[in-house]
C-alpha cells in the first residue's frame, strides 16, 4: 500500500474517496496556499486501472506537501483506517465515473462509513442527481454539492447577466492575485458586535478585505429526536437595514473576499 509509512503521524490532510477528472483541479486548490495554509493530501482511488490510465487526472507534484495514494473501497473500513481519517480536516467525496446513475448511492455508503469513524470531519459529497439529495438529510454529511444543479443556475445567471460566469470563477479560484471568498469566524473580542460596526471599524482600520455578509449559527434540538443537538446555519449577503444591526456572537462568521488569509479582526476594530 502506497505510502502507508508516511500516514502514521499525518493529521488535518484530507482524505478524497473515489478518482475522477476532477481529482487534479481540486488537489491543485487545496495545495495552492494562498488564502489557506496548503493540505496533505490522502486520495483513495476504488479502480487502480482506471488511475493509472488517466494521467491528466494525477496532480502535480508540490515540494513539502503530501499526495498519497491508496487502493481499495473508499467505503471500506480498514481503508479509512489507513488514511487516518480520524485525524483528517476534511473528507471529499467524488463520484465514481464507473457506477454511472448508482455513483450517489455508492458515495452515500462511503459518507456513512466516514462519519462512523470520525463524526467531526467536515465531509463534502459530490451529487450527480439532484432528486437524492433527500437522502442525504439524514445523514451528517456537512456539505452537498450538486454539479448539475449549479451548473444549470450559473446557465441562467449568464444569460441574464452576461459576464457573470467570469466573476464566479475569479472568486472560486486559489491561484496567486485573485480574491478568495473566506468565513472568518466570530472572536471574543468582537463578539457583540453588529456587521454595521464591524464593517465600519475594517473600512476605517483600512482592512484588505471587504465584508459582504455574515453567517448565523444557531444550535437547536430536532424535533425527531430531542437528544439530538444540531447547528442550522443562515446565510446572509448585504444584509438590508435591518441586518445590518443584528448583533453577531462568538459561532457565526463573516463573509469576507480577501487575496490572503487575514490576520486577526482586532488588528482593525482597535484602530
Amino acid at each position: 500500500m502506497e505510502g502507508q509509512s508516511l500516514l502514521e503521524n499525518l493529521e488535518g490532510h484530507v482524505v478524497i474517496c473515489n478518482c475522477n477528472e476532477k481529482v487534479r483541479s481540486i488537489v491543485g486548490e487545496l495545495q495552492a496556499g494562498t488564502s489557506h495554509k496548503p493540505l496533505d493530501i490522502v486520495l483513495l482511488v476504488q479502480d487502480r486501472h482506471l488511475w493509472e490510465k488517466n494521467p491528466t487526472w494525477h496532480p502535480e507534484e508540490k515540494r513539502g506537501l503530501m499526495f498519497i495514494v491508496l487502493y481499495g473501497s473508499p467505503f471500506d473500513d480498514e481503508l479509512l483506517f489507513n488514511a487516518n481519517i480520524k485525524k483528517a480536516k476534511a473528507a471529499i467525496i467524488l463520484a465514481d465515473p464507473k457506477q454511472g446513475d448508482l455513483a450517489d448511492a455508492h458515495s452515500t455508503l462511503t459518507a456513512v462509513a466516514i462519519e462512523k469513524q470520525n463524526p467531526q470531519v467536515h465531509t463534502v459529497q459530490e451529487l450527480i442527481l439532484s432528486i437524492n439529495r433527500e437522502h442525504l438529510k439524514a445523514l451528517n454529511v456537512d456539505e452537498v454539492v450538486c454539479i448539475g444543479e449549479m451548473a444549470e443556475k450559473l446557465i441562467a445567471q449568464s444569460c441574464i447577466t452576461p459576464g457573470v460566469k467570469n466573476i464566479f470563477e475569479n472568486l472560486l479560484s486559489t491561484g496567486v492575485g485573485t480574491p478568495q471568498i473566506l468565513l472568518p469566524e466570530i472572536t471574543e473580542e468582537i463578539s457583540g458586535k453588529s456587521y454595521r460596526e464591524i464593517s465600519r471599524m475594517c473600512i476605517l482600520g483600512d482592512a484588505p478585505f471587504i465584508i459582504i455578509g455574515f453567517v448565523i449559527n444557531k444550535n437547536f434540538f430536532s424535533h425527531e429526536d430531542c437528544h439530538q443537538n444540531m447547528i442550522t446555519n443562515t446565510f446572509v449577503i448585504n444584509p438590508k437595514k435591518l441586518g445590518k444591526d443584528m448583533k453577531l456572537s462568538v459561532g457565526d462568521k463573516l463573509i469576507v473576499i480577501a487575496y490572503e488569509q487575514l490576520p486577526p479582526f482586532e488588528t482593525y476594530l482597535n484602530n
